[in-house]
């Protein structure tokens, strides 16, 4: 039987973002990619499964993951962490900051229009080294994204590394600098897991790399 993996997109996107990831991969699993915004979707609960199985997220779904393996460490075996931030290298000043950043976006993806507000996402610094990306409104329920910026917001994110399995890849663009900082602030903090860059790429790693990101899920799995 198959290992089974989850792998969580990001913040505005899909299931499918995955698909060049799982197409590049090696590894024999049986893959899970929820469509976390979609209408109709589960509130960013766990599934359930009857064995131990693999997590993979990128950005938000990172976050997702961090959060769902300190729930309950013992149904996954590891993960593969993309451009995740854990939430624990904020003052409180950056944290109140952040929080209120998180409402202001979603009352934005809650009542502007479509398109400006997607322009906007996309002109964050931290996308600065990536191709931006469209989005269908139709695939989406607004309300489901409003609520992940207030109640996954990472400015209450914090991630304790003793409810974290050991086999873990944490992967951050090396032209994404915020977040390869992060990665040497969590080596240092003792976070477990392999710390791995990708050159000539920046956050958006599964559109931008994901070859790099297969060979690193691989080298997980193995």
């Amino acid at each position: 039987m198959k290992n089974k993996i989850i792998a969580l997109h990001g913040f505005l996107g899909r299931g499918s973002d995955w698909d060049a990831v799982r197409a590049a991969s090696k590894s024999a699993l049986d893959w899970q990619c929820p469509d976390l915004f979609a209408p109709g979707a589960p509130r960013f609960t766990a599934p359930e499964f009857d064995r131990p199985c693999w997590l993979a997220g990128y950005s938000f779904g990172a976050r997702l993951a961090l959060r769902w393996m300190q729930e309950a460490p013992d149904r996954y075996l590891g993960a593969l962490l993309v451009s995740a931030n854990p939430g624990n290298f904020r003052t409180d000043e950056e944290r109140m900051f952040r929080q209120a950043a998180d409402k202001t976006w979603a009352e934005k993806f809650r009542r502007r229009p479509w398109t400006g507000v997607i322009g906007e996402w996309n002109a964050q610094q931290v996308f600065e080294a990536d191709a931006a990306v469209t989005r269908d409104e139709n695939d989406f329920d607004r309300e489901k994204l409003a609520v992940a910026l207030e109640e996954f917001s990472v400015a209450a994110q914090f991630t304790d590394p003793l409810r974290l399995p050991s086999r873990l890849i944490w992967l951050a663009g090396a032209r994404d600098e915020k977040f390869c900082g992060l990665l040497d602030d969590m080596r240092h903090a003792g976070f477990p897991g392999t710390f791995l860059r990708v050159d000539d790429a920046g956050h958006r790693l599964l559109l931008s790399a994901p070859g790099a990101v297969a060979t690193a899920l691989d080298d997980l799995v193995a």
